[in-house]
């Protein structure tokens, strides 16, 4: 990846899409490691955005966060 500022948006997708889609802990404990050593922060946050969401629900904002934030074309 050339751009590392498109890194937090790619996670807080994949993050998001975990938690509202088939919520692997496996997944989230990596994500929470990456956040953490990346960024010097914690997924509080992106855990409360989440709440009573499905992923249908989050995947228009998801697109729209992709699409402002990277070169990744989303459909």
């Amino acid at each position: 990846m050339r751009n590392l500022k498109e890194v937090r948006p790619l996670l807080s997708a994949i993050y998001c899409i975990n938690r509202t889609g088939s919520k692997d802990e496996d997944i989230e404990k990596i994500l929470d490691y990456a956040f953490n050593r990346l960024f010097n922060q914690n997924t509080n946050l992106l855990k409360l955005a989440c709440i009573g969401r499905t992923k249908e629900d989050s995947m228009q904002e998801i697109k729209q966060i992709l699409k402002e934030d990277t070169s990744m074309e989303v459909e």
